[in-house]
């Protein structure tokens, strides 16, 4: 009897299976779903952009939800697929920038047949979004470079982007509040020249950054050069040409400024220790103390970070004194043959130098003008360069270049 019951009980589970799945599956009864977060899209957006210029700012992150009514087998197949159900708004015959409110068409996965699933209800009804003028405007590029060391002994010379502008596109009414396309460059203890692709951020005039989630740039980083040179201080130097009685141990030399400092390649800079001036001839400078400017030349491939290009050179001659002497001793060299000389220059005014201790000892009887006539063969009257000699007074000297009137005459025999 036990053994009957249990049967009898198979028997009926067996039946009541197949009565569902003969009602699923062939009487299969209508129902509903509800389906929420269902996506907005828009049909037409690339036509929309390219033909008309117009770009859908606000609403493309709508979504909607949906009741559906079908057959049950289809409603639980839509509802596995329900990821790519979507809410599709046609925007191909939108001409004006403004804010719209249209209707919406429910796009249901492929494999899912629409005649088999009814639409109830939606909400929202209609879907709203703004339009608005696309629009492409240049951008300044702002580069930081507060984060930019150098080690010791170089010098960040000067940077460069590949590009001053950023073109952007995108919504009027966010490209045109765009100011500045900001980017900060960060390097520490550089020794050479680099290039770094740096990232860019849009920003408003206060400095804040903007949405760019309908914007588009025509580069996404911009190249910037760092040019790193060595830089390092070089004397300023002075030739002293020993004459007029001094030599350069009786001078006193103040360069003003007394170096400079250059950048360059280190390889260039290694090589450079000094930068003579020029010269100074003691035999031209008659005063104790003169001041004469140089220009400052650099070598090549270096720059004057300094940025002074004229140097002033003080020279201070010590325990030295000047006199004028009326000097008549004047005397002929190199005559030439046939020919005879007779100054029309009778005295000779020469300022000499010479210790303070020697000077007022010298006299017109230590002074001899000697005229050269090398380079005179044609009688005539010429001007004549003279050297001056001091006799007995070896470390004095004379300042200055002399000159005197010659007359060459020829010579005639005197046969009385």
């Amino acid at each position: 009897m036990k053994k009957n019951k249990i049967l009898l009980l198979i028997i009926s589970f067996i039946a009541a299976s197949v009565l569902w799945v003969y009602v699923v599956t062939v009487v299969n009864p209508e129902g509903t779903r509800s389906i929420s977060g269902i996506p907005v899209t828009f049909s037409g957006e690339d036509v929309l952009r390219e033909d008309q210029n117009l770009i859908i700012t606000e609403g493309k992150t709508m979504t909607v939800s949906v009741d559906f009514q079908g057959r049950n087998a289809d409603l639980n197949k839509l509802i596995k697929q329900q990821s790519e159900i979507t809410a599709v708004v046609d925007v191909t015959r939108i001409r004006t920038a403004k804010n719209y409110n249209m209707a919406y068409d429910i796009k249901l996965p492929t494999s899912v047949q629409d005649s088999g699933i009814t639409v109830v209800s939606r909400s929202p009804s209609s879907v709203s979004f703004a339009i608005e003028r696309r629009v492409t405007l240049p951008v300044e590029v702002v580069a930081d470079y507060s984060g930019v060391t150098v080690a010791d002994g170089y010098l960040l010379e000067k940077t460069s982007l590949d590009f001053d502008t950023v073109q952007v596109t995108g919504p009027e009414s966010i490209v045109s509040s765009i100011a500045s396309a900001r980017l900060a460059v960060t390097r520490t203890n550089l020794d050479k020249s680099v290039t770094d692709t740096v990232p860019f951020v849009l920003c408003d005039a206060k400095g804040k950054p903007v949405d760019t989630t309908n914007l588009t740039t025509d580069v996404d980083s911009i190249d910037v050069t760092l040019t790193v040179v060595k830089y390092k201080d070089v004397t300023l130097e002075i030739e002293i040409i020993d004459g007029g009685g001094a030599t350069s141990k009786d001078t006193k030399i103040e360069i003003d400024p007394p170096t400079i400092t250059l950048s360059g390649d280190a390889t260039v800079l290694d090589g450079i220790n000094k930068i003579t001036l020029g010269s100074i001839d003691l035999a031209d400078i008659e005063a104790s103390t003169r001041t004469i400017p140089f220009d400052i030349v650099i070598p090549n491939d270096t720059k004057n970070v300094s940025g002074v290009d004229q140097a002033n050179v003080t020279v201070t001659i010590r325990n030295k004194a000047t006199a004028v002497i009326r000097a008549t001793n004047i005397t002929f060299i190199h005559v030439p043959e046939g020919l005879e000389p007779t100054s029309v220059t009778k005295q000779v005014q020469v300022t000499i130098r010479a210790a303070t201790s020697e000077i007022q000892k010298i006299t017109a009887n230590n002074i001899r003008v000697v005229a050269d006539l090398a380079d005179f063969s044609l009688p005539g009257t010429n001007t004549v360069p003279v050297t001056i000699y001091i006799d007995g007074y070896p470390d004095a000297g004379y300042i200055g270049d002399y000159t005197i009137v010659v007359s060459l005459a020829e010579k005639t025999d005197d046969k009385g």
